[in-house]
């Protein structure tokens, strides 16, 4: 692989992650008009299996060949994606919002370890470096430093660890299941996925309780986008051909994102251990990216499907 389409496949991984980012702050702003937790979660993921299998009608041809057996492991990857949302919406209601992030960004840690077992590529010295300034930006950046850890609920620590072990297999399985099918097709299987574990968990009251009528449709809309369908096809395109702990790495550009969301559109206010965190996971970020070797040499993947 050449340096640019390994680059290119970076930037597609960073702008699912910041489409995760960007999801954070709508669900706040859905939270405030009045939604719950089970209508936020089953909406945006039924109204993305919709918009998504709606934009995929044109390349039903692409889906011969597809066998049974790998739909099931696209649906199977995709209910990560599902129980991530699920249990991290949960911890929400009995911790803070940074800690809960905090516990969620695990996953970077989580990813590399996976990596390791899986890859049987021992990380090199530049991706531990980037694991700990990732750590440390993480912890900076979530507020945690500036708040008390008295009345911790058990409970929603156990939910935030395991969203973020959701979110470790979900970016596994996107690099390495059904690989030679376009990004789009598998994108839909992934989110059909996504719709069955969630709906199971959480009954679609809404579409008879009124909600829709209220206005959830359009933060179902806007939810399922940037929490579904684009994150899905950039994942999709993007991390088959980069390290399954690199792709965790990456994906720590959701926090930053979320800061600045926060920012601009919640209008909270961030201090300067904050931002400090922020410079300090996109500086890991970079640092990731460098090799022992000096170079951007080609880098041979080949995921299982």
């Amino acid at each position: 692989m050449t340096s640019m389409k390994r680059w290119k496949a970076v930037w597609l991984v960073l702008l699912g992650a910041a489409s995760y980012g960007i999801l954070s702050t709508l669900v706040k702003l859905g939270y405030q008009n009045g939604f719950t937790p089970a209508e936020i979660t089953g909406s945006q993921n039924l109204f993305g299996f919709i918009m998504l299998w709606l934009i995929c009608l044109p390349q039903l041809r692409k889906m011969k060949g597809i066998t049974f057996g790998t739909v099931l492991k696209l649906m199977f990857s995709g209910a990560f994606t599902g129980l991530t949302g699920y249990f991290y919406y949960l911890s929400l209601q009995v911790l803070d919002a940074s800690f809960a992030v905090l516990l969620l960004f695990q996953f970077t840690w989580m990813g590399m370890l996976l990596g390791w077992l899986l890859d049987k590529k021992a990380p090199n010295r530049f991706q531990w470096l980037a694991m700990i300034f990732v750590l440390i930006g993480t912890l900076l950046s979530s507020g945690v430093l500036s708040g008390s850890w008295e009345g911790v609920h058990l409970g929603g620590v156990v939910l935030g660890l395991l969203a973020a072990v959701c979110y470790t297999l979900f970016i596994c399985f996107s690099g390495r299941v059904a690989t030679q099918f376009p990004p789009l097709v598998r994108s839909t299987w992934v989110v059909s996925g996504a719709m069955t574990i969630v709906l199971i968990l959480m009954p679609p009251q809404f579409l008879w309780n009124g909600s829709l009528d209220k206005g959830l449709w359009f933060w179902a809309c806007l939810m399922s986008l940037f929490g579904l369908i684009l994150p899905s096809y950039f994942l999709a395109k993007g991390a088959p051909f980069i390290e399954t702990g690199l792709a965790s790495v990456l994906g720590a550009v959701e926090l930053p994102v979320v800061i600045v969301c926060s920012a601009l559109l919640l209008q909270e206010r961030q201090g300067p251990l904050q931002w400090m965190g922020i410079i300090i996971i996109i500086i890991g970020i970079f640092v990731s990216e460098k090799k022992t070797g000096g170079s951007l040499a080609k880098v041979s993947v080949n995921p299982k499907g």
